[in-house]
């Protein structure tokens, strides 16, 4: 881990783990990459890279720059990056921008292998969680931002709203799945056309367009139901 890692800008879990003396946060990491098994859970999502790096290397990675909250992939690679790889900060960028990583579909999988690994199905009453949150963004050249009335500052503001429906119980919280919803106000569209219009970012954008909240998560708890995630309740304000 490097030492000019900045502790005080990660949440508090993060930075008391950080903290500890002797941790090294790179096998700490790996070994959990490797208790999860994320390697095959990559295969089964379809993840593949023809050429170059290795996409579980590369999936590393942006798990971990993620994890840590470093403000953007250049400053990780400058930073951290050189502990684990002499990779450039290119190959990270160059896969975030790719059409056709299914995302979602790993993340699924690592949340069935977290529900199976610490037996979260059993016997207790659990709620599939639903919540918006806004983030404000003032870049005029970012995708996806519109006009959004944001609830914590009473504003109307220009940003991304994220839709989340998460999985809980009387001791756990799982994020399952994530939208961005885009209003019909002050678009700001891709700045090119997607390479492939079938694509899953493709389609992904079309649904954050063209539907409603309650139809996002409609279908994200569709999705919850279809991939085992089987619930008692299902929570949301108003």
């Amino acid at each position: 881990m490097n030492i000019d890692t900045n502790t005080q800008s990660l949440p508090a879990l993060i930075a008391d783990l950080l903290g500890k003396d002797g941790l090294n946060i790179d096998n700490l990491f790996a070994d959990l990459w490797k208790r999860m098994g994320v390697a095959t859970l990559l295969h089964r999502a379809g993840f593949h890279k023809r050429s170059g790096l290795d996409v579980t290397q590369v999936v590393y990675l942006l798990l971990l720059w993620v994890w840590l909250k470093v403000d953007t992939i250049n400053m990780f690679s400058r930073q951290s990056m050189q502990c684990f790889t002499d990779s450039r900060k290119d190959v990270m960028y160059d896969y975030l921008q790719r059409e056709d990583v299914n995302w979602r579909s790993l993340h699924v999988k690592i949340a069935q292998q977290v529900v199976k690994e610490h037996k979260l199905n059993n016997g207790e009453t659990k709620a599939l969680v639903a919540d918006d949150s806004v983030k404000i963004r003032r870049g005029k050249k970012m995708e996806g931002v519109s006009c959004h009335f944001d609830h914590l500052t009473g504003k109307t503001v220009m940003g991304q709203q994220t839709l989340t429906l998460g999985y809980a119980g009387e001791d756990f919280f799982l994020p399952l799945d994530s939208e961005i919803y885009i209003s019909q106000k002050r678009i700001q569209a891709p700045q090119q056309e997607f390479i492939d219009g079938r694509s899953i970012a493709a389609k992904r954008y079309h649904d954050s367009l063209h539907m409603s909240k309650p139809h996002l998560l409609a279908a994200m708890v569709k999705r919850a139901i279809a991939n085992g995630f089987t619930a008692d309740f299902l929570l949301a304000d108003a």
